[in-house]
């Protein structure tokens, strides 16, 4: 795990889509920017966060330990060859929550997540403020070994938080403090995910607005996909 410090990061964005991608995608689409101000600083204390995502390896381990039910993905209980290193995926928010507590963790809250991915700074994407579609796992079509894509490191050393899994958040789908824009999806319905995909193909403007360290989506905790995985946090405790 990398211990990340206490003290305040810059949370949220005030982005504008003066590009109008909304329109590629629906008037939904264009609300992931809405949901994300306002722009604000935040203090969190120490806490640590897993340096790369839950593996198959590591999750089997689990399923192995407990008789948890396995992703429904993995045939005869057991994921694709070769693909030891790789993030599981297709789990619910309730199977994240659940290994988390297996290992002695837990599931990140949205803030912490954020912080990890932007560090002090703000930064619009773990690497930098600059998008490049090669820096992450991004639009592939499928998962890659955790780690693999150097250049998609945070500041405090965090991987793949722009690409290769989205990640469950302990938090609701709910405005933060201050964001007047309604929306019928807030509420305790859906659960937040973070981070950019790898696991799923889509027009190039996916990837740029999905790898941005501010974005939030959101989905059924019930929900299993291809871009759905986990990655644990825990409290610094002195």
């Amino acid at each position: 795990m990398v211990f990340i410090p206490s003290g305040e990061f810059i949370m949220g964005s005030e982005d504008v889509d003066t590009e109008g991608l909304a329109k590629e995608f629906g008037e939904r689409r264009g609300r992931y920017y809405e949901d994300e101000g306002p722009v604000r600083k935040v203090f969190l204390k120490g806490f640590y966060i897993d340096k790369y995502e839950v593996t198959n390896r590591q999750y089997k381990a689990f399923v192995d330990a407990t008789g948890y039910p396995p992703p429904q993905t993995w045939g005869k209980g057991r994921y694709a060859e070769g693909k030891d290193n790789d993030p599981v995926n297709n789990v619910t928010w309730f199977d994240a929550h659940t290994y988390c507590t297996w290992a002695g963790k837990r599931l990140p809250f949205e803030e912490e997540w954020e912080k990890a991915a932007r560090g002090p700074n703000g930064n619009k994407y773990p690497w930098g403020n600059e998008y490049d579609e090669q820096k992450a796992n991004l639009n592939k079509g499928d998962t890659s070994p955790v780690g693999s894509y150097k250049s998609d490191k945070s500041y405090y050393g965090v991987y793949d938080m722009g690409g290769n899994v989205m990640e469950w958040i302990d938090a609701w789908y709910e405005p933060y403090p201050g964001n007047k824009i309604e929306n019928k999806d807030y509420g305790t319905q859906y659960r937040i995910l973070r981070g950019g995909s790898g696991s799923v193909t889509g027009h190039y403007v996916i990837g740029k607005l999905y790898a941005r360290s501010s974005f939030r989506h959101y989905y059924l905790p019930t929900g299993a996909g291809n871009d759905g995985g986990i990655r644990c946090a825990k409290s610094f405790e002195r």
